[in-house]
């Protein structure tokens, strides 16, 4: 009977895989579907066009994820920038936010090599401290994988170059972001421990150039980050000598128009308690004055500046200032520095400067500075000139304004801040 048995059941196994064997020779595997076909050039662009316009709807909507979905997921870096990027945006006053394609040279891209790159502008506007948008050229680069568009890239390297973009801090890094009336500061999370200091110190500063510079809104936007690209790129001194750096922003890049003029300040300065109120005075002075002064031969910029700043101080202490500098050059004044030969010698250059502004503000009236700024930027249409004016060009203003040449006026100076009149 066992043997009977297992006689049996070695067939019934036999026939069992038999069948097995059988049914896996005549059942192939599912043929794998056909990779879909690529995209024409023209449904490769209106992909693209709509993913911008998905981009525009998230960034104006608050939409992050839907933002973020636009973007290549293998591009993991960039996906990061960009996810900063939004979140920054989101952080900050912005409004009449835009993404929008570039005219034909947008609709008529052609892709190559799996790629397709259209110009794209971003317009913003920081909401409460300037009149005007900006907008920003980028250059969006796509790919597409098996039918499915994405975005890679917003930027080009050599593009950037090419035209000189410096990056603004919501481009750079995470951003700390603090408001006080119409004042608005950008920290990073190591300056960001600075901002109580910094943000009472601009509150100050805010208070003396409102009193010194007439007709001015008293709304200003400041940077306090520790990424120095944007004050490498914009100082004319080196890193280490520059304090901050005052500078118009246009309304679109290569604009003549300037949509407001903001300022970068130096950590290693800006959080010395001793040094930071005098150097944010003097970039909020420049904040204020705006674009009166972009006529004007570098040591009246400066030195306007530099006078503004020290309203906050007696008329006799100012001219404390200026005779400490006279005494140091004994008997040789010389005279006032203009272009790249005022920041040569910064040191001496800025405190000449001061000197010889703040003896105009005090012999004729600080209107004599405006006054001058004016004739400056008159100058030029006079002249049917469009470069700076030259040394000799200058001094004709001067003496048809103040009756005094550049020499005259710094030997003048000096001899104010030592006589006192």
């Amino acid at each position: 009977m066992r043997s009977g048995a297992r006689v049996g059941i070695v067939a019934s196994l036999l026939t069992a895989l038999s069948c097995a064997a059988c049914t896996l020779v005549s059942d192939p595997p599912p043929a794998r579907p056909a990779p879909p076909e690529p995209l024409s050039p023209s449904q490769f662009r209106d992909a693209a066009l709509d993913i911008v316009e998905r981009r525009d709807a998230a960034l104006r909507g608050g939409d992050r994820d839907d933002f973020l979905s636009t973007v290549d997921d293998d591009a993991l870096q960039f996906v990061a920038t960009q996810a900063r990027w939004f979140d920054n945006l989101a952080a900050m006053p912005v409004t009449d936010v835009r993404l929008a394609p570039v005219g034909r040279r947008a609709t008529d891209a052609a892709p190559e090599d799996g790629e397709l790159r259209m110009p794209v502008d971003f317009t913003m506007r920081l909401d409460g401290y300037e009149q005007r948008s900006v907008t920003q050229r980028l250059l969006y680069t796509f790919s597409e994988d098996e039918g499915v568009v994405a975005l890679v890239n917003d930027r080009d390297a050599g593009r950037d170059r090419r035209a000189g973009w410096i990056p603004d801090p919501w481009d750079l890094d995470h951003v700390v972001v603090r408001e006080s009336g119409s004042i608005l500061a950008l920290f990073d999370e190591d300056t960001a421990l600075y901002a109580d200091a910094v943000m009472l110190d601009l509150e100050a500063s805010r208070e003396t150039v409102l009193a010194a510079v007439p007709d001015w809104s008293g709304q200003l936007v400041a940077y306090d980050v520790s990424d120095l690209t944007g004050l490498e790129r914009r100082t004319p001194m080196q890193v280490f000598e520059t304090g901050g750096v005052a500078y118009p922003v246009p309304v679109r890049p290569g604009s003549d128009e300037v949509a407001a003029v903001r300022f970068i300040v130096n950590p290693d300065v800006a959080h010395n308690g001793l040094q930071r109120e005098f150097l944010l005075r003097h970039e909020v002075a420049h904040v204020a004055l705006g674009t009166k002064d972009a006529a004007s031969p570098t040591w009246l910029v400066e030195g306007a500046a530099e006078y503004v700043s020290r309203t906050h101080y007696s008329a006799e202490q100012r001219r404390r200032m200026a005779a400490y500098v006279v005494a140091r050059l004994g008997t040789a004044v010389p005279a006032l520095a203009n272009g790249v030969d005022f920041y040569a010698v910064p040191e001496l250059s800025y405190e000449l400067a001061a000197a010889a502004c703040t003896y105009l503000a005090a012999t004729r009236g600080p209107e004599s500075l405006w006054d001058l700024m004016d004739a400056f930027t008159a100058e030029r249409p006079r002249l049917g000139q469009a470069g700076p004016l030259t040394a000799a060009q200058v001094d004709a203003v001067l003496r048809r304004e103040i009756g005094l040449d550049n020499a005259g006026l710094a030997r003048a100076a000096a001899v104010w801040a030592v006589g006192g009149s």
